[in-house]
């Protein structure tokens, strides 16, 4: 059984919190691109103020092997700072005495012991957060020891990083052996929002998958295939699927070796999969001369497949239309350029319309989030998922080792 944050009693506690603050950095500036990763943990950095307690912070930004200062969290701390309306202050060592609150970026080396001192020494309205955990080698390992140092630092720990519970790690799994272990309250809108899609779903259930790889949500669509009644496939997905019916599809993108995967759904799945009846193409080099609308099977062997067309965005219109539970993962085509934005746009703004109305509606994925935001639909979607790979797991009907540690 978790443990919930929000009915836990815990006051003036020193407090462990990780989150999932793996955010895009613009390359020229190094400052945070996105912050609606951030943005999210706020609720819960301010449950715990609330009643006295003391948070540190933990998570990791990319891939780095060891120390990488193009991959410290700094730019992140500087950025919650802002959002928080604190002022901003970094150290390695001893932590100031100060009368009005601060964000403390804390880079000293926190398997020395002499550090479990210094960040205790904090103020409660203080808030401190601690370099990317990636640099030590023992936090993708999972570690116990390394798990040990960090747990040492608190009283408490909440997992609210429910975008790498996925993954095995010592600041998700080997920790809650060694400290009481909650799930803050954005871990637990995550999970009590796609368990209504698994559990509760209201039909008819629509699920809409785009993106390129396959092989990242065959899982998914097998599980959601069982419970929806439609399953609209698009984007380098659907190039799969045309590609295992024996239609040309050119230069287009596609991860060619899931082939017999894409069969093998479509033949379990006939009677609910769709796939898009009319397609936007174009040349290699996007040249406006060059840009048409045809059937699938009629793609010339030059042509790269872009977007989907009118005729597939009407039908896939009126089907989202009717939905009373929708979870879309992926864009349509690609849609970060001029005109292949259409479709991912115009869906966008009808799953956003009907979310509004009647439907309870999940999206998940950074290029999908990306979408719903530029379509101005942000506000009007029932959860806007932290997690992609996490999230197409977890449908997949996957044990997530960071969600399984909290029981």
């Amino acid at each position: 059984m978790i443990k919930y944050l929000r009915t836990a009693k815990i006051k003036n506690k020193t407090v462990l919190l990780r989150v999932d603050v793996n955010v895009p950095l613009d390359k020229k500036t190094g400052k945070v691109a996105d912050s609606f990763r951030i943005e999210q943990i706020i609720p819960t950095i301010r449950h715990l103020q609330k009643d006295g307690n003391k948070v540190i912070l933990c998570g990791h930004l990319g891939r780095p092997k060891g120390e990488d200062e193009s991959l410290s969290l700094k730019s992140v701390a500087e950025k919650l700072a802002d959002l928080l309306g604190l002022k901003f202050i970094h150290t390695d060592h001893k932590i100031p005495d100060y009368n009005i609150p601060h964000l403390i970026f804390y880079t000293g080396n926190i398997k020395e012991d002499k550090h479990q001192k210094q960040l205790g020494s904090i103020h409660p309205k203080d808030l401190v957060v601690l370099e990317n955990l990636r640099f030590n080698r023992g936090e993708e390992e999972n570690d116990p020891m390394f798990a040990k140092k960090l747990a040492s630092l608190a009283d408490v720990y909440v997992n609210d990083a429910f975008g790498v519970d996925h993954r095995e790690a010592a600041s998700v799994s080997a920790i809650t052996k060694y400290l009481p272990a909650y799930a803050g309250l954005l871990l637990e809108k995550e999970i009590k929002s796609l368990d209504i899609v698994l559990h509760k779903a209201a039909h008819p259930f629509v699920v809409l998958m785009g993106g390129i790889k396959i092989s990242d949500k065959v899982k998914t669509i097998e599980n959601l295939g069982k419970k929806a009644d439609k399953i609209l496939i698009t984007g380098g997905l659907a190039n799969l699927f045309f590609l295992s019916k024996g239609y040309e599809i050119g230069l287009s993108k596609v991860e060619k070796e899931a082939e017999k995967t894409a069969w093998a759904l479509q033949k379990n799945f006939k009677d609910k999969i769709m796939l898009p009846q009319d397609v936007v193409v174009a040349d290699e080099k996007m040249d406006k001369d060059t840009i048409r609308v045809v059937p699938p099977h009629l793609v010339g062997k030059r042509e790269v497949i872009y977007d989907i067309g009118t005729k597939t965005m009407l039908e896939f219109a009126g089907i989202l239309k009717n939905a009373k539970t929708i979870v879309w993962n992926g864009p349509l085509g690609l849609f970060e350029v001029k005109p292949f934005h259409n479709g991912t746009m115009a869906l966008a703004r009808i799953i956003g319309g009907v979310a509004m109305r009647k439907a309870f509606a999940v999206v998940g994925g950074g290029e999908t989030v990306d979408a719903v935001r530029e379509a101005g639909q942000f506000n009007h979607i029932d959860h806007i998922s932290t997690g992609g790979g996490a999230m197409l797991e977890y449908l997949a009907g996957k044990k997530l080792p960071g969600i399984e540690a909290l029981k």
